[in-house]
């Protein structure tokens, strides 16, 4: 007969024996799971971009993604009857402000949405209209002292009434920003300097640029649409051309609440590395908008840090802008789009 100490050594040794199978026949179970939890509880992609004022008009993915072909772009002359501006003090900030500021810049007064479920949705197209640079900087001011104007241009958004806004929208501009990854998966990060006009000593994602249009086309010259703005920003910001990275993909355009202002959400990844990049900016032509840039690791550590501490410093101490958060989760959504191994992160 066994004693009672002899069969606990028998079970042991057999239990001992089937963990490691079954841990080795369950591995590939197992290690999806650990992959995807550092993704469930960095909140990447939990992020809501409503908390920092913006919301979304159209959205894209990588594996439905915006091609040049299916954006159209309108022109029009005719600008909308505005109804969230007391117009006699929108006008006196205009005229105030167009003494020292001016340019010609783009701003959306339609826009008609890609959700590729019919003919009629197989594109975004949009409308804007000219205006000057001033009448865009009335529209800030006038919402940074008319709380009440701001409050109900958010609860419209919260109505989803975007496309009636637009419709009815003061003169603000178009910006877009593009989140640039280097070849051995870093971001770039940029300080804006003291000579620009908002966000003075933030970082933000990437380059960002306004939307210029003229009032008279020039022979031989196209109008520039988003994907054309894209291509501006990094040449002006960063100094590279289209042969140094890859294919621009635009994955967000929407409204901030607060500002009026069209916000446009591109990634690229660079061809050349990070070292040639930053020699390349420093002799761009926009370099003064730069205060200072550096990569950063693209790492779910790195980017949870800055989703949770970009209004009072991250674990280094930068502040970032508003739009950072939402700029690190669309790259990190479309990091597969822009050619990332993304089985390595």
């Amino acid at each position: 007969m066994f004693g009672a100490s002899q069969i606990a050594s028998f079970v042991t040794g057999i239990v001992a024996g089937l963990i490691p199978n079954m841990l080795w026949d369950k591995r590939h179970n197992l290690y999806r799971r650990l992959r995807r939890e550092p993704r469930g509880s960095n909140g990447i992609v939990a992020f809501n971009p409503i908390h920092v004022g913006l919301y979304p008009i159209n959205r894209w993915t990588s594996s439905r993604p915006l091609e040049p072909s299916r954006l159209k772009m309108e022109i029009t002359g005719a600008r909308p009857t505005q109804q969230w501006c007391d117009p006699v003090e929108w006008q006196r900030l205009a005229t105030e402000l167009g003494v020292e500021h001016g340019g010609n810049i783009a701003y959306l007064v339609n826009f008609s949405i890609d959700h590729r479920e019919s003919s009629h949705g197989a594109a975004f197209s949009y409308t804007v209209t000219p205006c000057d640079y001033a009448e865009h900087l009335a529209t800030l001011n006038y919402l940074r002292g008319n709380p009440e104007a701001r409050e109900r241009i958010k609860e419209a958004f919260d109505a989803g009434r975007l496309a009636e806004f637009a419709r009815t929208a003061p003169p603000s501009l178009i910006k877009i920003n593009v989140s640039v990854l280097s070849p051995d998966r870093r971001f770039l990060a940029i300080q804006r300097s003291a000579a620009v006009q908002t966000k003075k000593g933030l970082w933000t994602v990437g380059p960002n640029e306004t939307m210029a249009l003229t009032t008279v086309a020039l022979p031989g010259r196209r109008y520039e649409d988003l994907f054309e703005l894209a291509e501006r920003c990094l040449r002006e910001e960063v100094g590279v051309e289209p042969e140094d990275y890859g294919p621009v993909q635009i994955s967000w355009i929407g409204y901030e609440a607060g500002t009026a202002i069209v916000k446009v959400f591109a990634q690229v990844q660079m061809k050349i590395s990070c070292t040639e990049a930053l020699e390349r900016m420093s002799s761009a032509h926009s370099l003064y908008e730069a205060q200072d840039a550096t990569w950063l690791p693209f790492v779910s550590s790195t980017l949870s840090d800055i989703l949770e501490n970009w209004e009072h410093g991250d674990g280094t101490g930068r502040r970032w802008s508003s739009s950072a958060p939402l700029a690190l989760q669309e790259l990190w959504r479309m990091r597969r789009a822009v050619r990332l191994d993304a089985a390595s992160l």
